[in-house]
């Protein structure tokens, strides 16, 4: 993500404007991404027999956080297009939704649903909220798409 800051060739005040505006979104696109990594540790620490399911449900959880960097230049070079803003929310629905699918995959493969602590309740009710959250970008990307990175990173403290 950040081999797309470009080093600006004069020092106008447009220049500089574009060159903080992928600055920013890149420190957004890295927050994303340093809480999906953090969600997942928490994930994975639990586990210590990944199934095939589980590995199969993680290598699409993977690729749709590996188009992060991808959606980020998207709307780095089309800032305020429905199409880079609405796609964008769609990456991070699909990342949310397959740490969604995990988490409960991981919580069907316990032996007793009540072996679960409430740090582990906590981390499933978050994973949750973060689809909710993510359905709502969407409708940010389609209907405001201008605002579609200040209510991601908004919705990253929501998180």
């Amino acid at each position: 993500m950040v081999l797309d800051i470009k080093v600006p060739k004069t020092l106008t005040i447009a220049d500089l404007y574009a060159t903080g505006f992928s600055v920013v979104i890149y420190f957004i696109s890295f927050a994303v991404v340093g809480q999906y990594w953090t969600f997942h540790q928490e994930l994975l620490h639990t586990v210590t027999q990944p199934s095939t399911n589980f590995l199969v449900l993680n290598f699409f959880y993977l690729v749709f956080i590996c188009l992060v960097p991808f959606a980020t230049s998207f709307i780095g070079d089309h800032p305020g297009s429905r199409i880079s803003a609405t796609l964008f929310a769609i990456i991070i629905f699909m990342v949310d939704l397959f740490q969604f699918i995990l988490f409960r995959s991981v919580i069907g493969e316990r032996p007793k649903k009540e072996n679960l602590n409430a740090h582990d309740w906590e981390e499933y009710r978050a994973v949750s909220l973060m689809v909710l959250v993510a359905i709502v970008y969407i409708l940010v990307g389609l209907l405001l798409p201008k605002w579609i990175l200040v209510v991601i990173a908004l919705g990253l403290g929501a998180r």
